[in-house]
């Protein structure tokens, strides 16, 4: 029987007991033989292992006092960013740190408000009304994907579909145009740069929507669907007429990229400029383009930090779904995903607190605080179990979720159940 492969970077050691466990998956069918002797059925002890990460979960919950101060203080940090970005931002002058600020202050609002609000991190009463309607969605998360669609894309599909092909934001699919382009390697990595500093509104803001228009008359077929429809090809379409996609397009338009646009190019030069004052129409220029900036800075920062959570050739593609809340969905959450440095409140926040998304995916609904504490417990569950646990500098996932998109690398593959197969 050969050994369990191993990658550089991965964090874990290969444990016995991950390759030598007899045990029978939930409904009773024996779920693998690993040589040894004539039908012996050693395996992945695939029962213990989820029931190993629960408790690691359960025994490193926070009180609710903690959470809410945690809370509390993530939300003064990113307010204290949109203060000070929109007071350098409206000075009359280009201020490379109203970019930032601006742009950290974005992306604090998608990666950690938004997106833990929107799971049920905080409970189930925030999730249900936070960046719902039109003022609520200016107040909390002002962004160009449409909140409704991202919860339908995000929480609904991809958590539940990672990585397979069904997965709206399996990267190497997506990317599958950059890969097939004719232009020598090196242009296509230019190409990325290109696509990281505008993803956020020149991809995914029409690829979420699509979900709420998906089962509406005229819809493509599933296979055509489950590509990605960029705002390029979107409006392409709808200039030749499409139904469907034109009433995507007036959706886009009206609902997802409309009030961002207002709110954040055209209001605020509009109230800086009346500051400033002077004749003709009161828009100020500079601060514009302090905006401009800040939405490339939250574009690059949230590609590296979002886009790479699942891309790279270490990590796996699945060729079907699974149920959810099972062993199965648990090993997979982790052969699929990768983390970054993390431990502290101020590595974890410029990571978005998504440098635990092992542990994210497999419990999807906990808090920030919560999967900062389950860490070092959940790669101590992985290392036990001898689960490789990809763990490494953003910048390094950077490099490798260029790879896949430039097309010189694949995820590896994975044939039915991951918990079959120890020894991949």
């Amino acid at each position: 029987r050969r050994a369990p492969h191993r990658q550089p970077g991965l964090v874990g050691r290969a444990s016995p007991r991950f390759a030598a466990m007899a045990v029978a998956d939930k409904i009773g069918r024996p779920v693998g033989a690993a040589g040894g002797g004539r039908g012996a059925k050693v395996i992945f002890d695939a029962d213990a292992f989820a029931r190993a990460l629960k408790s690691a979960r359960d025994a490193t919950k926070p009180s609710e006092s903690e959470e809410q101060q945690h809370l509390a203080d993530i939300e003064l940090w990113t307010l204290a960013l949109a203060a000070a970005g929109i007071l350098l931002a409206v000075r009359g002058v280009i201020s490379p740190l109203a970019m930032l600020a601006i742009g950290y202050y974005r992306y604090g609002k998608f990666a950690i408000l938004a997106h833990h609000s929107l799971h049920g991190g905080w409970g189930r009463p925030r999730r249900g009304w936070y960046a719902q309607g039109t003022y609520r969605r200016i107040v909390d998360w002002c962004d160009w994907i449409f909140p409704e669609a991202w919860i339908m894309e995000h929480n609904k599909v991809h958590h539940y579909r990672l990585n397979e092909d069904a997965d709206p934001d399996f990267v190497e699919r997506n990317t599958s145009l950059v890969q097939d382009m004719p232009i020598p390697v090196a242009v296509k990595y230019v190409v990325v740069a290109a696509l990281a500093a505008t993803w956020k509104w020149y991809y995914y803001a029409s690829n979420t929507l699509k979900t709420l228009h998906a089962k509406r008359p005229g819809a493509p077929q599933k296979e055509e669907l489950d590509e990605p429809i960029a705002i390029s090809g979107l409006f392409s379409e709808a200039i030749r007429g499409n139904p469907w996609h034109r009433a995507l397009a007036a959706d886009l338009v009206l609902r997802a990229v409309g009030p961002p646009l207002l709110v954040n190019f055209a209001f605020l030069p509009v109230v800086a400029g009346l500051v400033h004052g002077g004749g003709g129409v009161p828009f100020c220029w500079t601060t514009f383009l302090n905006l401009v900036g800040a939405e490339v800075v939250t574009n690059l920062h949230a590609f590296a930090t979002i886009v790479t959570n699942h891309a790279g050739a270490d990590l796996w593609w699945f060729d079907g779904p699974c149920k959810a809340d099972c062993a199965e969905f648990y090993l997979r959450a982790i052969l699929g995903s990768t983390a970054y440095h993390a431990g502290t409140d101020l590595v974890d926040y410029f990571h978005g607190y998504l440098n635990y998304q092992g542990e994210h995916h497999a419990f999807p609904d906990l808090t920030p605080l919560h999967y900062q504490r389950l860490h070092p417990e959940f790669m101590k569950v992985c290392a036990d179990f001898g689960v490789p646990y990809v763990k490494e500098p953003v910048w390094v996932r950077v490099k490798k979720t260029t790879d896949i998109i430039v097309g010189v690398a694949k995820h590896k593959r994975c044939s039915g159940f991951a918990i079959d197969q120890p020894g991949l």
